[in-house]
Parts: structure tokens; sequence; C-alpha cells
């Protein structure tokens, strides 16, 4: 047995030994954690509109998101099918798995490349919000083992990833989005843009 599947088997112990958990990890682990990053990309965007510097703060917002959906579509398309790991709640017996092991493939984990996207994202809007989305993310990491879906190594190498797909997006488009909302600040969608003249 490897380090991965050891650790995996420790927490999945942990999992079967904390039965007042699973109502709430499954619930974070499969929808709520994504929506608290999301809900922390909007209060971000919110706040961004108020900085001296809107157009580059908000256009970083929304490239965020745009990050996490790039992240995901390379993970679903390229990286997860070439890595082709199955999950381990499909070829471990004994395990105890809260919510449904999906047929598609482990390595990495959607969620947690969706997690990394954002948080990288937050970190260069604002550090406040990305200790916040990090901590969310880790725990979405481990949520994510926790009901048996991914080993560890899933859920770090999507953290990781996603980060660096995240980052590479944003730099790579954070001039020209920039122009765009300082375009848009001068046309009626400028509320969305800056909350002040």
């Amino acid at each position: 047995m490897n380090l991965d599947e050891t650790l995996y088997r420790d927490i999945n112990d942990f999992a079967r030994n904390t039965p007042w958990l699973h109502g709430v990890l499954a619930a974070y682990a499969l929808w709520a954690g994504l929506v608290a990053l999301v809900l922390l990309v909007i209060a971000g965007w919110w706040h961004a509109r108020a900085r001296a510097d809107a157009p580059r703060a908000v256009g970083i917002s929304v490239l965020t998101g745009v990050a996490a959906l790039v992240a995901l579509l390379v993970n679903q398309q390229l990286i997860s099918p070439a890595i082709a790991r199955p999950r381990p709640c499909a070829v471990l017996d004994g395990v105890e798995v809260l919510l449904s092991c999906n047929a598609d493939y482990s390595m990495p984990s959607d969620h947690c490349i969706i997690a990394g996207a954002i948080t990288a994202g937050l970190w260069l809007l604002d550090r406040r919000l990305g200790v916040i989305a990090t901590i969310l993310a880790l725990l979405l990491a481990f949520g994510r083992v926790y009901v048996g879906v991914h080993y560890p190594s899933d859920a770090a190498v999507g953290l990781l990833v996603g980060a660096a797909i995240g980052l590479i997006v944003i730099f790579a488009l954070r001039v020209p989005t920039a122009l765009l909302f300082q375009r848009l600040t001068r046309s009626p969608v400028r509320p969305l843009v800056q909350s002040h003249s």
C-alpha cells in the first residue's frame, strides 16, 4: 500500500468514526464549498468596483471566474483523461463512501481544480480574500477525500494545477481586460465596473 492509499484509508477511517460530520462535509464537498468560493469572487468584484484601480481590479475578479472555467475544461478534456486514474471508491474494498462514486477519473479533482484557480485569482485581487479562499479550498480538498471519492494526491494536484492554470489565464489576459473595463467606465454599464466617478 503506497502513501497515498495509506492517507486515504486513514481519512476514510476518520470519516467512518465521525458520522456526525457526514452531512456537513458531504454537502460541503459536493456543492457548498464551490458556492462559498464563488460568493467570495462576487464579493471581490463588488469591492473592486470602489477601488482607485477599479477597471484593473474588476478585470481580475472577472478573469478569476473565467480561469476557473478554463481550468475545469483543460482538466476534463486533457489532464484527467491522460492520467486516467480510477477513483478510490471504485477500486478499493471496504471503504466508506458518502457521495456517489462517479465513473469519471479521479486525478486531478475537478472540484479542487476550480478551487485552486479561484484561490489564485483572489490572492491577486485581495490578500484577505486570498486567505479566506485558501482555507475554504483546503477544507474542500479534505472534504473530497473524507467523502471517499478522491485520493489525497488527487485533491492536492487539483489545487496546484488549478492555481497554475488560473495564474496563466489571468496574467495572459489582465492587460487587455483592464483596457476593456476602462472603456466600459464610459458606457451605460459603468456601475458594474466602477461604483464612483
